[in-house]
């Protein structure tokens, strides 16, 4: 990965291009050698230099990653570049070499591969040493001036494209960097946006449910207090009432009573169900087989006619209340459609989970009625229960303590109903 964050796939195209510069060079000197006869003066020493070079060009080739931006190798290479340029122009004519153009290609790779400051510290580093080989290199060739003016004429140039080079580099990788930036902060914008309206719909919907809950629960209430205010009346009236008029209306009574005992619970499911299955301090290790036998009593079922099928030290960590809950609604709707059979409860944990099943023989629900059970209004049979929304519930506690319910048939008649939680 570059230094500065620039990625190989962006890079890659240049360093490819910088690649095919360097071969193009390496087949320039050859041609140089093949056309130009004072080129040839150390013929022995500019071929082997050319077949080092050229090998190390092909190697580079194969490699293209090594020229990116600030990356190790790319110091390596510039300062074989550097190498073998100042080797060709001191065997191919020294301050008379066509060959010390080459110099502006290494001090342009440079700017591309590298910082500012190295860059202009080598291209000032690369004209020192042009001006030495102009000047000691081959004397014969030019004349004293002529050496000093190529010398000094090309090193001040090399700083300038080094100047130049590395400037215009860094300007194109901070407008890169510039967009890169703003796509990111655009997508970050969007995705906050997204999350957003998420948030938004699912309060929206949360205060729907709260509503249409609330709405259902309040016509529930309106029919058993109306039938008490009408009852509470008529017993008021003493000597209007037969004796067996008086005892059915205290039956009544209480009948309404247990009525809106099980709307003030309904009431309480939806309240917990509504929690976050997190941070509520409340979980703590509880015996299954205990808190089944509690939620099955207040349910109205007991044994024999309730099966616990599984561990009596079955130990689990959960949210007692709302787990009991939970199994009070299912042991109910059980022992509701169970047609006075026997209930089953059987349960086990993996992998941190526990899998509990509440088993009846009733008479079953439709396979296309059974993704509808947890419904809110809905009544899996003729009996009201809590308004239609006890399976509903059940669900919602679950899933804010981060499992899943799901109901199937059973075979040879009956329910299966299937809760999974994460416990401890």
């Amino acid at each position: 990965m570059p230094a500065d964050g620039r990625t190989a796939r962006g890079a890659l195209p240049v360093a490819r291009v910088m690649v095919a510069v360097r071969l193009a060079v390496a087949l320039s000197v050859v041609l140089l050698l093949v056309a130009d006869d004072d080129a040839r003066r150390h013929l022995p020493l500019v071929v082997v230099t050319l077949s080092v070079a050229s090998v190390y060009a092909i190697v580079v080739a194969a490699n293209p990653h090594w020229e990116l931006y600030a990356s190790p190798a790319a110091w390596l290479l510039t300062a074989l570049d550097a190498t073998f340029t100042l080797l060709t122009i001191a065997t191919t004519g020294a301050a008379a070499s066509p060959a010390v153009a080459i110099l502006v290609l290494v001090v342009t790779a440079a700017a591309i591969r590298l910082p500012l400051g190295p860059t202009v510290a080598l291209a000032v580093g690369l004209g020192v040493t042009y001006l030495a080989v102009a000047v000691l290199v081959d004397p014969e060739f030019t004349s004293r001036q002529e050496r000093w003016l190529q010398g000094l004429w090309w090193t001040g140039y090399l700083l300038l494209t080094g100047l130049l080079g590395a400037s215009l580099s860094r300007l194109v990788e901070r407008e890169r960097e510039a967009g890169i930036a703003a796509r990111v902060e655009a997508m970050a914008e969007h995705a906050a946006a997204g999350e957003e309206r998420d948030l938004r719909r699912r309060l929206l919907e949360s205060y729907q449910s709260q509503q249409d809950g609330l709405a259902i629960v309040l016509h529930e209430f309106r029919t058993p207090v109306l039938s008490l205010r009408v009852l509470a009346r008529e017993l008021a009236a003493d000597g209007t009432l037969a004796p067996a008029d008086r005892e059915a209306g205290s039956r009544l009574i209480a009948e309404h009573a247990n009525h809106l005992s099980d709307m003030l619970d309904a009431l309480g499911d939806v309240a917990a169900s509504r929690r976050p299955a997190f941070g509520t301090g409340r979980s703590r290790p509880v015996e299954l087989r205990a808190l089944v036998l509690a939620s099955a009593d207040a349910a109205g079922l007991r044994p024999p006619r309730l099966r616990v099928r599984f561990d009596d030290e079955l130990a689990v960590t959960t949210d007692p209340q709302r787990f009991r809950r939970v199994l009070t609604n299912l042991l109910e709707n059980a022992a509701r459609h169970g047609e006075g059979k026997p209930v089953d409860v059987e349960a086990e944990v993996t992998g941190g989970r526990l899998v509990l099943r509440v088993l009846d023989r009733g008479s079953g629900v439709d396979a296309g009625n059974l993704a509808k059970l947890t419904g809110k209004f809905t009544a899996a049979g003729s009996n009201r229960g809590t308004a239609g929304l006890g399976l509903w519930i059940v669900e919602q506690i679950v899933q804010a303590l981060g499992g899943r319910v799901g109901f199937r048939n059973r075979p040879g008649g009956g329910l299966v109903a299937e809760v999974e939680v994460p416990v401890a």
